[in-house]
């Protein structure tokens, strides 16, 4: 019986150490790093916090290691656990002392998981039991947040009191050339870059269907189906690299590629050249727009890429509200606006909602077992451009401007309506299962990212206002 009374006490004073060893700081702390001249008294207060806080996790080099840091298991352990947190969101010494501030989407996600207390995370808190962030450091680095946000361009047009919001309203115009505009929407409705000239860049990407096909996968050339969704070509301009994997840089080498994929357009970028070299407006334009160059791939794909530029959808009551109309939305629409900070702006965040990094598809629970079905060389997304294996079934984040005219959703088009595809995410992003109320107001919420075309709502838009 005493041996079981020992044993319970050794496995209790084991238990007990490792926490205690992290509380009273055997290993000692680290020296607070003073803020830069200039710096304002809430970044001041912010990076304290964060010091206090993040470091351990987030700052390599800078980590607080416990006295047993060095044993076999915790050792790796440790260094997967510091790997990864700082892969989401990395504390240099200058991100402390404000000589490098934060970027948008690293401020959203830092807000993210304040509001959704998912951090710092429960297992870490079991070792340091000092680590939880109280209701003050929250405020504190919630306020601070808010004031970086003020100074960035995107919040330029919001009303003061939502310059500090994490999305922001789209502007009313952009500044871009006319008349390259105007040539790259006519090429990019010009059924002569396909191989049988009977598709153009408008058959996956129609502007009166949100710049969707609205199918679950794209058809290409003499009927074959694509393997993934087509996304939206509308605000495409704000995404961090095009296609759903992120394989083309830019807007420009996006549109050089459906062009000779066989089961897209089919086609040679040299015969398509030689077509367009036979009309003689095309001739000219290119002649006056691109004296150097003339009629090439690379002045075609730039016209195309100059007009997608243009394809900003302003003026959906969302930025109607963000800009200081603050009766333009209904109560359930704000609520579900309140959810969406909560759980989705981490990664939705900025004028498009999205398009600003790679996400993993089925953090919290296994989407593809959820969806079922065999899987495909498209579900391995991210990872079919790197081949590292961290970043298999990653994905470029959507953005959800109009995102009411653009289902089905997700790259498989696997989710029909808005209600499933808000459903699937937050059981498969956030292990969430979300009510129907709540799935109401964050639809409700969602539809008010309608914008306009042309001056006209993207959902009455035909296609003699397009052309």
């Amino acid at each position: 019986m005493k041996k079981v009374q020992w044993f319970i006490i050794l496995v209790v004073a084991v238990i007990l150490f490792l926490p205690l060893s992290n509380l009273i700081g055997l290993s000692g702390e680290n020296e607070p790093i003073e803020v830069i001249a200039g710096k304002s008294e809430a970044f001041a207060k912010a990076s304290r916090v964060l010091q206090n806080k993040c470091v351990d996790c987030h700052s390599p080099g800078m980590t607080r290691m416990p006295i047993y840091a060095g044993l076999p298991i915790a050792k790796q352990l440790m260094e997967h656990d510091i790997e990864e947190a700082s892969e989401r969101l990395l504390l240099t010494k200058e991100a402390y002392n404000g000589k490098e501030p934060l970027s948008p989407l690293m401020l959203a996600r830092l807000e993210g998981v304040i509001r959704n207390n998912s951090m710092p995370p429960a297992l870490y808190l079991l070792m340091h039991w000092n680590g939880k962030l109280n209701h003050d450091e929250k405020t504190t680095l919630i306020t601070w947040i808010a004031e970086e946000r003020v100074k960035h361009p995107w919040s330029r047009d919001a009303a003061n009191q939502f310059k500090g919001e994490p999305v922001q309203p789209l502007p009313l115009t952009v500044d871009l050339n006319p008349e390259i505009v105007a040539l790259g929407d006519k090429l990019f409705h010009d059924r002569r870059l396909s191989g049988d000239d009977t598709l153009n860049c408008a058959s996956c990407h129609d502007l009166t269907r949100g710049g969707t096909d609205q199918t679950k996968v794209a058809i290409g050339i003499s009927g074959q189906l694509g393997p993934i969704n087509s996304p939206t070509v509308y605000v495409a301009m704000y995404n961090l690299a095009q296609f759903w994997d992120g394989r083309a840089k830019d807007l420009q080498e996006q549109a050089a590629g459906p062009v000779t994929n066989p089961i897209e357009m089919g086609m040679v970028w040299d015969e398509v050249v030689e077509k367009l070299k036979q009309d003689e407006a095309y001739q000219q334009a290119f002649a006056k727009l691109y004296p150097d160059q003339g009629l090439t791939k690379t002045t075609v794909t730039n016209a195309i890429a100059v007009f997608e530029e243009s394809l900003v959808t302003p003026n959906s009551r969302f930025d109607q509200y963000l800009r200081g109309n603050v009766t333009v939305l209904t109560n359930e629409e704000k609520a579900g606006y309140e959810l969406f900070k909560t759980h989705c702006a981490s990664c939705h965040s900025g004028p498009a909602l999205g398009g600003l990094s790679y996400e993993k598809m089925g953090v919290a629970r296994d989407y593809f077992k959820q969806r079922g079905g065999e899987l495909t060389e498209a579900d391995n997304g991210r990872f079919n451009v790197t081949k590292q294996e961290k970043d298999r079934h990653f994905f470029k984040v959507p953005v959800l401007r109009n995102i009411e005219l653009t289902f089905p959703y997700f790259h498989d088009g696997s989710a029909e309506t808005l209600a499933d595809a808000v459903r699937v995410m937050g059981q498969v992003q956030l292990d969430k299962d979300f009510s129907g109320d709540e799935i109401g107001d964050m639809v409700a919420f969602l539809k008010t990212l309608t914008g306009e075309y042309k001056g006209k709502p993207l959902g009455e838009l035909t296609a003699g206002d397009i052309r």
